[in-house]
């Protein structure tokens, strides 16, 4: 090969790295505007259950879960980590502040379609987490597979990872809906 031959070869490797890098910001906005459009589907599918008399507004379901889903998107001018979080923290000091035994009680208690934009809302903000964490994969990971080393290094140091305590507080919030008594729709 002669040098104008590598250098044509190295120009059409940075042309098709640059191509290639185009495209993966464009997959990665993609995506973002797919949670939030999906985010605002959810909340429109609340009000419309509130329209069509299903869920009264004076609900405590509705009241909580309607501010949650306007808090996530007052937060989401632009889809980061900082931003996501922000709104996962103001949307779950809002659940916080309801008393969730019974707002978990009214949950069951409301009608299916009710129930569904619940966990459709709480399976987004999950998933959006997900999305905007890598280190959140690993964290998840390590604690699924390595059940000793979690509970020795949570013995010796303080594990405070802010996107996973919200990612297991949400978590949580499913896991006492699945075992309450009353039939509950699974998570997907």
């Amino acid at each position: 090969m002669t040098t104008q031959q590598i250098g044509l070869l190295l120009v059409q490797l940075l042309a098709s790295l640059f191509v290639l890098a185009s495209i993966g910001v464009l997959l990665l906005q993609g995506h973002e505007e797919k949670i939030k459009f999906r985010l605002y589907a959810v909340r429109d599918k609340l009000l419309y259950l509130k329209a069509t008399g299903l869920i009264r507004d004076d609900s405590l379901v509705f009241k909580v879960f309607y501010r949650a889903m306007n808090t996530y998107v007052s937060q989401l001018d632009s889809l980061t980590m900082v931003s996501f979080l922000r709104a996962a923290h103001a949307a779950k000091t809002e659940l916080e502040k309801a008393n969730r035994e019974r707002l978990i009680e009214e949950w069951v208690h409301s009608p299916m379609e009710v129930q569904e934009a619940i966990n459709d809302f709480i399976n987004l903000v999950m998933e959006a987490l997900r999305y905007n964490s890598p280190m959140l994969h690993i964290v998840l990971a390590v604690v699924r597979h390595c059940h000793r080393l979690v509970s020795f290094l949570r013995s010796r140091f303080t594990l405070d990872i802010p996107v996973y305590r919200t990612y297991r507080y949400y978590e949580s919030m499913h896991g006492s809906l699945a075992a309450h008594p009353y039939p509950v729709p699974q998570l997907v």
